[in-house]
């Protein structure tokens, strides 16, 4: 009996101490700038009123209550997709292909950069509300 209790206590020592490793994109992000160069090269983010929402899971999935594919007629429809840590990518169907996006982050802001959707530089900061 004592032999099974330490065992017990050492695997539920060796269980209740094991790192998880949970992204750090994982949860609720907010759109709070944006950035639209117009051409000149001296766009600066600018403050958002918009209410656009992502949500990323922990298995590699994510959802927002927006569209981020280019060519969508209504915006305003969700969507969802797939993101890589290691690629620094979103990718999200779209009605005739895979519409791929880079991101970074920075501290505790997200950026999302839109480098086949826009002709000049165009990008997102997101900041992390859940």
């Amino acid at each position: 009996m004592k032999k099974f209790l330490l065992y017990f206590f050492l695997f539920a020592l060796c269980t209740a101490c094991a790192k998880k490793n949970k992204s750090p994109l994982v949860g609720k992000w907010k759109l709070t700038h944006t950035l639209i160069d117009i051409g000149n090269g001296k766009a600066t983010f600018e403050k958002a009123n918009q209410n656009k929402v992502i949500e990323f899971f922990a298995d590699g999935t994510l959802k927002s209550n927006v569209s981020y594919c280019p060519m969508d007629k209504d915006v305003s429809v969700g969507t969802s997709g797939t993101y890589n840590m290691d690629q620094t990518t979103l990718v999200i169907p779209c009605a005739s292909t895979a519409s791929k996006i880079n991101f970074e982050l920075k501290d505790v802001t997200l950026i999302i950069d839109y480098p086949t959707q826009c002709m000049e530089p165009c990008k997102e900061k997101y900041a992390k509300v859940e």
